[in-house]
């Protein structure tokens, strides 16, 4: 299923996705305007591309791709395609690997040593990006959404003490 939107010179087709989101009921909101800058930013990766083929002034396109809910729907976009999805990463990895096992079958001769190398980088992937899930769910988890100090000033610090002396000695 896609979207599809017209504004300006440029229809943008919008692929229905994931968008990054804390429920899953709950939905990104983006105006058409900030979208079609955000798919224009993705299309020519340069602001002053964007401006000159939105025909828009450059500190309006900044201010948009600034905000919260634009930059979380390009860093969406771009981590669901190509290889930065992880998905798509584990499956080359296993193509490289499967490869590499099949290219030794073949050869009966060689070394491990190349599979070796492939297994230990595919688990170092593996295990960092459990890494970044377990911190992003220590992050989600945490029930701090604001956080008030307080400063009680009772007169007990040697700094307080100090103060008064000195504006005691002016007094006198």
């Amino acid at each position: 299923m896609y979207l599809c939107y017209t504004l300006s010179r440029i229809t943008i087709i919008v692929i229905k996705m994931n968008l990054p989101t804390v429920h899953p009921a709950e939905a990104l909101a983006i105006s058409p305007e900030a979208l079609e800058i955000a798919n224009a930013y993705l299309t020519y990766q340069d602001t002053k591309k964007v401006s000159e083929e939105l025909d828009i002034g450059m500190d309006i396109i900044s201010n948009v791709l600034n905000r919260r809910e634009v930059k979380a729907y390009i860093n969406n976009v771009f981590m669901d395609l190509g290889f930065n999805n992880r998905f798509k990463l584990r499956r080359a990895m296993d193509k490289i690997i499967e490869k590499k096992f099949q290219e030794l079958d073949e050869a009966e001769v060689g070394s491990g040593k190349d599979i070796a190398d492939l297994l230990a980088l595919s688990h170092k992937m593996t295990m960092d990006e459990l890494d970044k899930q377990i911190q992003l769910e220590k992050i989600r988890e945490t029930n701090i959404r604001s956080q008030v100090n307080v400063q009680i000033n009772d007169g007990g610090s040697n700094y307080s003490s100090l103060l008064e002396r000195i504006i005691n000695a002016d007094n006198k």
